[in-house]
């Protein structure tokens, strides 16, 4: 029996898993997020992102999705 071994945190956020992917939003997902385009994005992008806001500051979600749109040049809602 081979013993699996838990990956690390590290390792998680190293696997891109063919990502980032950018995805056409289809009629059934349009309800839930509108019209156009919607970006996957890797783990390590977002962490990029995280990184860059100095200690004490705060970044939202919809800034990280601002930036990811405009980085990956697609609409955002």
């Amino acid at each position: 029996m081979a013993v699996k071994f838990k990956k690390s945190w590290t390792e998680k956020l190293n696997d891109d898993k063919d990502l980032p992917r950018v995805i056409e939003i289809t009629e059934t997902m349009s309800q839930r997020w509108g019209k156009g385009t919607c970006v996957i994005p890797a783990p390590r992008e977002v962490n990029e992102i995280m990184r860059l806001v100095p200690q004490g500051r705060l970044i939202t979600i919809n800034q990280i999705r601002e930036i990811l749109a405009k980085k990956h040049k697609t609409n955002i809602a």
